[in-house]
């Protein structure tokens, strides 16, 4: 019989790649007993990453809902690991940027990234994980200019 979807294309290999690190993600850091729950790690690692950022940007690139965001960012905000503030050029925009107090559980939070990563990679080449990793890069840098042009569009 035909199937009408292959599952083996690479967006789906992708989407299950995606699925399965997110989930061993997810149960490191509620193992590690950080006091931030998974949504909350990933959403500092991205202010990490991006910020200061706009929040509804933030919102836009963690997956989430607007709503949703709020409320991860409150939740942050009042464990004094992010601060919001105006933007200078618009004060009815929100800056999100990490606080001192975020860095020692970033550091964690990258190092169960690492031990995922390693999981991830598994024995292969250091040669053929380079290779990965630049293309996974440029793939998501072609999603990224994509999500920015229909910002700009928008």
């Amino acid at each position: 019989m035909h199937q009408p979807i292959n599952s083996d294309s690479s967006f789906f290999l992708l989407l299950d790649i995606a699925r399965m690190l997110r989930a061993r993600f997810e149960l490191a850091i509620r193992d590690a007993a950080l006091g931030i729950t998974p949504s909350e790690a990933r959403t500092l690692a991205n202010i990490a990453r991006f910020g200061p950022i706009n929040q509804n940007d933030l919102a836009d690139l963690s997956g989430f809902g607007a709503m949703s965001a709020a409320r991860v960012l409150k939740s942050l905000e009042t464990a004094g690991l992010v601060s919001r503030s105006t933007a200078p050029n618009d004060r009815r925009v929100k800056m999100v940027q990490i606080t001192e107090q975020a860095k020692p559980l970033l550091a964690a939070v990258k190092n169960i990234g690492d031990d995922v990563e390693s999981i991830t990679r598994g024995n292969m080449s250091s040669q053929n994980w380079s290779l990965l990793q630049s293309m996974l890069e440029t793939v998501r840098d072609n999603h990224l200019t994509a999500y920015h042009d229909q910002r700009a569009a928008d």
